[in-house]
């Protein structure tokens, strides 16, 4: 008999093991299935997925209906409320999971029914603070894009507006102050070709002089007019424009390369900008690297979603001043600039030479 008991007893204890064994594996089961589908839920499945969790949480201790609770949801008579504390500090208070209609509410869940239910808990209310940090952030991108859009359209009516006074500019000064030089050029030939003969050398150097003085202004205006505004980067575009700068710079004794990659038409006060920064490389490569080999280089990336333009000189004739590094580019008013729209301007010196490269965001990518 005794033998009999003790078989009794230990398969007593062998079931009882096996049930355990069979609920630990069932929580856990249903932890992983749980925590999986609220990880792969997102946007308006994620709805769907915290009421099936919910759902779940509750047929797993007994209950008939589990949801998550807004602020402000009725809760019925017989219900199990079970706050998100840490979603409030997060700005979303009320919030919790509700468990009602029990079946058999005369059979409590053991601890670990209860421990389990605790984690299914945290699931849904960490899932929760996740998506609400995740509506907060997008929030905050969609607040920094209309910020973007904002300062571009008001960098480009500043740009817009600059260019419309250079442009008046080069017409003043063409219709004017060029078109009175170019008139005494010609009057000083005139009076040239009319001097008598008994007239002296001398006078005759001089006017000669005066008529050089004359053409030398005549073609400084008119480098100054094209300068102002040159009429290829409205018709044809940035890479045009820089290639006229390119040939001027070449009239001067420079060899300069240009090399472009993946550019298209951008819009007009990007346009203006890149050219504006390129002008001021070439301009001060023509003024400290005299017969200098210039490099030009203006990639657009479409993938990085970025131009990229460099001016390099090797240097020229001229050799490198103490501090001349530092202080032959007249570019801070242009770095500012370009600061104000998320671009950055490197300087410095690059073997005998110096460089500037400027990366710059396209507009609205």
């Amino acid at each position: 008999m005794n033998s009999l008991a003790s078989v009794d007893a230990l398969s007593t204890d062998l079931r009882s093991l096996f049930r355990d064994s069979e609920a630990r594996a069932a929580r856990l089961r249903l932890l992983i299935q749980v925590s999986r589908e609220l990880e792969t839920a997102d946007g308006d499945r994620l709805d769907a997925a915290l009421a099936k969790a919910g759902q779940k949480a509750a047929l797993f201790t007994g209950y008939a209906h589990g949801a998550p609770r807004h602020d402000g949801d009725p809760l019925p008579p017989d219900a199990r409320l079970f706050p998100f504390e840490r979603l409030s500090d997060h700005g979303d208070s009320g919030r919790g999971l509700v468990l009602w209609g029990p079946r058999n509410p005369a059979s409590p869940g053991s601890e670990e029914d209860e421990e389990a239910l605790r984690l299914l808990v945290e699931m849904i209310e960490s899932r929760l603070i996740m998506a609400h940090q995740q509506n907060r952030q997008a929030r905050l991108l969609d607040r920094l894009a209309q910020r973007e859009r904002e300062l571009e359209q008001v960098l480009s009516e500043v740009v817009r507006a600059q260019e419309t006074e250079r442009r008046a500019l080069s017409a003043d000064l063409h219709d004017g102050v060029a078109q009175q030089i170019a008139a005494l050029h010609r009057r000083l030939e005139l009076l040239q070709l009319d001097l008598p003969p008994e007239a002296s050398a001398s006078l005759s150097q001089d006017v000669g002089l005066l008529i050089d003085v004359a053409r030398r202004s005549v073609g400084d205006l008119r480098r100054m007019i094209a300068g102002l505004r040159p009429t290829s980067l409205d018709d044809l575009g940035v890479v045009a424009a820089l290639r006229e700068e390119a040939r001027r710079l070449e009239a001067l004794g420079h060899q300069v390369h240009v090399r472009e990659g993946g550019m298209r038409r951008l819009p007009d006060w990007q346009e203006t900008l890149i050219f504006r920064v390129a002008q001021e490389g070439l301009n001060n490569a023509a003024k400290h690297a005299p017969g200098s080999t210039v490099e030009l280089g203006l990639i657009l990336d479409e993938a990085a979603g970025q131009v990229v333009l460099t001016v390099a000189d090797d240097g020229g004739r001229r050799p490198a001043e103490p501090g001349d590094a530092v202080e032959r580019l007249g570019l801070e008013i242009m770095r500012e600039r370009l600061m104000a729209v998320a671009c950055t301007l490197e300087t410095g010196p690059v073997g005998g030479g110096f460089q500037i490269r400027a990366t710059m965001p396209l507009a609205g990518a």
